[in-house]
């Protein structure tokens, strides 16, 4: 689980805008959010060192740039759109073409089940109707 949290924050989460990155720390990558996952992050880093691939490890040093900078401050940097922008390199302002939008993704890698976005969707409308009554 924590190989495939790992890729889906790699592949997808440093590409979304700020809401949605907010969204998923919040939602989606609650094991990787720990001393696990930055073990299983440092170890990727090794490994893309080793076989040369300094894209990837330029990726993987970011996400354990973020993932430390949650763990030592909690949402309180990261959840200003500034600090955000200046923590990752691979955020919408810095890489525009290669945004990703949360709704575009057809299925969501969270750690709380693989659900389609879809049943996202529905239970955000639901818990906004409980929120109007």
């Amino acid at each position: 689980m924590i190989g495939v949290l790992m890729k889906y924050f790699m592949k997808k989460v440093m590409h979304f805008s700020h809401d949605d990155f907010i969204t998923s720390l919040r939602v989606d990558l609650g094991p990787l959010l720990g001393e696990c996952g930055l073990w299983a992050l440092r170890n990727y880093e090794a490994r893309m060192a080793d076989a040369g691939k300094d894209e990837k490890k330029k990726k993987a040093r970011n996400a354990i740039d973020l993932i430390s900078e949650y763990l030592e401050n909690g949402l309180d940097n990261l959840g200003k759109l500034v600090k955000y922008n200046l923590k990752n390199r691979y955020s919408p302002k810095k890489l525009p073409e290669q945004a990703v939008t949360r709704e575009s993704i057809p299925q969501i890698y969270s750690w709380n089940h693989y659900a389609p976005l879809s049943w996202f969707l529905h239970i955000r409308k639901m818990e906004d109707l409980v929120n109007k009554a």
